[in-house]
């Protein structure tokens, strides 16, 4: 069945590391915005906003398109920081940056959309989130 989940975690507003992700990539692309005259990473703006969209707004209303759209989207701000024009007038660091954000929200988008097991979620499922609350509790209770 395609998408796996209808709604990602049966809320698309709850905080998804797809959502946080793909918006700490937008920190290295801005960076680099105005670095070069003519040569801004539009390409990976437009995959980072049209993920965002289709993940919280389209996704929950039309679970096909919307899931499609987020993995398409998902995938465009993976592969735009290997481009020839990145490669080329951009610092290292700044692609890493944005191919790794990338990566970390591809394993929420891929899992929902597919179903497949994904690390981040099979750590938070495997003690991951009884750790997390540990450490609020302990951080509330002093």
């Amino acid at each position: 069945m395609f998408p796996y989940h209808v709604v990602p975690d049966g809320n698309a507003a709850l905080p998804h590391h797809y959502v946080t992700m793909l918006l700490a990539a937008l920190v290295p692309v801005l960076i680099v915005w105005d670095d070069h005259r003519d040569r801004e990473p539009w390409i990976v703006l437009s995959g980072i906003l049209g993920g965002v969209v289709a993940f919280g707004l389209v996704w929950p209303r039309y679970p096909v398109i919307g899931a499609t759209l987020t993995l398409a989207a998902n995938a465009v701000v993976i592969l735009a920081p290997f481009r020839p024009a990145w490669s080329e007038y951009w610092p290292r660091r700044h692609r890493v940056a944005v191919v790794v954000f990338a990566l970390i929200a591809a394993d929420d988008s891929v899992q929902h959309a597919l179903g497949w097991p994904m690390p981040i979620d099979w750590v938070w499922k495997h003690g991951g989130r009884s750790a997390v609350v540990e450490v609020f509790g302990a951080v509330a209770g002093v």
